[in-house]
C-alpha cells in the first residue's frame, strides 16, 4: 500500500509541474469514466428498466427511470396515446428524446455548474443515446437470454434491484469524476451545490414526480380498467423501490458535500496552524489536560469534506504519532465551509 502511495505521489508530482500533460490525463479519466457511466446506464435500462427483448413472447412492463430518462420514458409513452396507429420503436424514441430534453438542461449546467461539467455531460449523455439504441435495436441473442433469467429468477423486484444499481453505480461514477448524467441529476446536483448537501432527497423528488405521471399514463393507456390499473399501481412501488435503491448508491459513492470533523488530542499546539496551512479550513483549540497523565494538551476541531479525510488523517498521524483522533460524521454543516469548486 505504502510503495503504491508513493508511486501516486510520484505522478502527481509529474502532472502538477506539466499542466499540459496534466490536462490530457484528466480529460482522458473523464471521458473514459464518462463511456463507462454511460454503458452502466444503458445497459441497465435496455435489461431491466425498459427491456426490449421479449421474454416468452411477450414484451415485460417497463419500470419508470428517473431523471430525463423517465421523462423520455413518459413521453415515448404519451406519444403512444397520442398516435396510436403509428408503430413507435421505444429505443429509438428514448434515445431521441433523451438527448433533446437534455439541452435546456445542458445551459443551467453551463450557466450555473461549470463549462467542463457541462461538456463532459453531454459526452454522457450522447454516449447514453447512442448504446441504448444500439443495445435496443441489436439482434443479441445472450442479451434476451439474460433477460429472460433475470426475470424468471427475480421478476420485477430483481429488476428494480439490478436497475437502481447500475444506475446509480452511473450517476456515482459521472459526479465522481465531475460530470453527470444530465437531466435531472444535474438539477439535482446544482440544488445540493448550493446548499452543499447530498443529492439524494431532491433527486428523489423530482424523480417520484415524473413516477407518478408515468403511472397516470399507463392507467390511461389500458383505460383505466380495474386489473391494468392494479398492476401499474403495483409497478408504481417497484419504480419507488428502484429510485430509492439507486440515490442510496449514489449518495454512498458521490462524498463531495459530505462533512467530517475531526478531534485531535495532542501535546502540539503548533499542530492546528500546520492543518490549516495544508486544507483550506479553519480549526478551533481548546487547552485541556490529561485525567491519567495530567499533562497539557490540545483538543483541536477541524471540520473536512469526507475525501479530504484520508490526507488528514495521514498529514496529522505524520507530524504527531501520538496523537488521538476522532472522527465523527456530519449531517449537515451551517455556516463559512469551503468546497472545492467543480472543474
Amino acid at each position: 500500500m505504502g510503495k503504491k502511495r508513493h508511486v501516486n505521489d510520484k505522478v502527481q508530482v509529474f502532472l502538477a509541474g506539466h499542466p499540459v500533460a496534466k490536462g490530457i490525463y484528466e480529460n482522458t479519466v473523464a471521458i473514459l469514466m464518462s463511456t463507462l457511466s454511460a454503458f452502466c446506464f444503458a445497459f441497465g435500462y435496455v435489461c431491466f428498466l425498459a427491456p426490449s427483448a421479449p421474454v416468452d413472447g411477450a414484451t415485460l412492463d417497463p419500470i419508470v427511470s428517473g431523471g430525463m430518462s423517465g421523462v423520455s420514458q413518459t413521453l415515448t409513452l404519451a406519444l403512444e396515446l397520442l398516435f396510436p396507429m403509428v408503430e413507435i420503436n421505444h429505443a429509438v424514441a428514448y434515445s431521441i428524446l433523451y438527448f433533446v430534453l437534455n439541452i435546456p438542461i445542458l445551459i443551467l449546467s453551463w450557466v450555473g455548474i461549470s463549462k467542463r461539467f457541462t461538456i463532459f455531460t453531454l459526452i454522457n449523455v450522447a454516449s447514453v443515446s447512442i448504446l441504448t439504441s444500439l443495445l435496443g435495436s441489436l439482434p443479441i441473442e445472450w442479451l434476451s437470454s439474460f433477460v429472460d433469467f433475470i426475470n424468471q429468477n427475480g421478476g420485477m423486484l430483481a429488476r428494480a434491484l439490478f436497475a437502481g444499481v447500475l444506475t446509480g453505480l452511473s450517476t456515482a461514477i459521472a459526479f465522481k469524476f465531475d460530470l453527470s448524467p444530465g437531466g435531472i441529476d444535474v438539477i439535482a446536483y446544482y440544488i445540493a451545490l448550493k446548499k452543499s448537501t447530498l443529492t439524494g432527497k431532491y433527486a428523489m423528488m423530482l424523480n417520484g414526480t415524473v413516477a407518478l405521471a408515468f403511472f397516470l399514463l399507463t392507467a390511461t393507456k389500458a383505460g383505466w380498467a380495474y386489473n391494468e390499473v392494479i398492476v401499474a399501481f403495483a409497478s408504481l412501488f417497484f419504480t419507488v423501490l428502484y429510485i430509492m435503491v439507486s440515490q442510496i448508491v449514489v449518495d454512498t459513492i458521490n462524498i463531495r458535500n459530505k462533512k467530517t470533523k475531526i478531534e485531535i488530542v495532542t501535546a502540539r499546539e503548533d499542530l492546528a496552524s500546520y492543518l490549516i496551512e495544508v486544507f483550506p479550513h479553519a480549526a478551533t483549540i481548546v487547552r485541556a489536560q490529561g485525567a491519567y497523565s495530567h499533562a497539557d494538551k490540545y483538543i483541536i476541531t477541524m471540520v473536512v469534506s469526507s475525501y479530504e479525510l484520508k490526507d488528514a488523517i495521514s498529514v496529522i498521524q505524520t507530524e504527531d504519532p501520538s496523537s488521538f483522533i476522532q472522527v465523527t460524521e456530519l449531517v449537515q454543516v451551517y455556516g463559512r465551509f469551503f468546497i472545492t469548486p467543480v472543474k
